[in-house]
């Protein structure tokens, strides 16, 4: 995301939070070029402070969010594979209608070509890395799960007072309401990369087709003379 030096330096000493509602930390400094275009926030959080790329960063109506690593790789990726494709269906296209010669239609083919490569070696390591973000947090679900059970067992047993209970018990719903968030997310955008993956590059129809296929439609079936039938009153 491009962002300037002027909108961000009002979030200095503010909270951050991702975009699932979990504190980060505070913005402690801004790393920028010199026409002011940040390049990256330093947040510090209450144990270390770490420096957090500007593509991982952007302004919502809550403030500065800072979003995962994995989501912030995925939309980049997304964007890039669905350039690429669109991009080979239209050389497709022109070259079906014969609008390109064919030495710039290979020429064009075999760039394309090796970017789709590319982008399918990184589209591996980056589902290998929402894969690993999924264990993650299904791990972290059953060990909110397996406290929560010990909490209710002990408040059960009449070991801890309500009121603690009750403040115990709606920090670990909230945690794993945020974990099972994130979860969602990744999987939303694992199986957005697996389909832009496996779309077909098949040739768009071009807008002129798409219209006279409209405007077929619409005509009658039968061309034939319309029959007159004449009622005597």
């Amino acid at each position: 995301m491009y962002l300037t030096i002027d909108q961000v330096v009002k979030y200095l000493g503010q909270k951050v939070h991702d975009p699932y509602g979990r504190e980060i930390g505070v913005v402690v400094s801004v790393y920028s070029e010199v026409d002011g275009t940040v390049t990256a926030i330093e947040v510090a959080g209450s144990v270390n402070s770490e420096t957090i790329p500007v593509s991982r960063v952007e302004i919502t109506h809550d403030g500065l969010v800072v979003m995962p690593a994995w989501k912030a790789d995925a939309i980049i990726l997304e964007k890039k594979l669905d350039r690429a494709r669109k991009r080979a269906r239209a050389l497709e296209e022109l070259y079906r209608k014969g609008q390109i010669p064919g030495h710039a239609y290979e020429d064009v083919k075999k760039r394309l070509d090796k970017e789709l490569q590319f982008l399918k070696e990184q589209s591996r390591r980056i589902k290998d890395e929402l894969k690993a973000r999924i264990n993650e947090l299904e791990n972290q679900v059953i060990h909110i799960e397996k406290a929560m059970t010990h909490l209710i067992i002990s408040y059960t047993a009449g070991e801890i007072p309500e009121s603690n209970f009750k403040q115990s018990a709606d920090v670990l719903r909230l945690v794993k309401s945020k974990a099972l968030d994130e979860k969602r997310d990744v999987e939303k955008h694992l199986e957005l990369i697996e389909k832009l993956e496996t779309e077909p590059l098949e040739p768009v129809r071009s807008i002129m087709e798409r219209i006279q296929g409209t405007a077929e439609s619409l005509i009658p079936s039968s061309t034939g003379p319309i029959e007159v039938k004449v009622v005597n009153s």
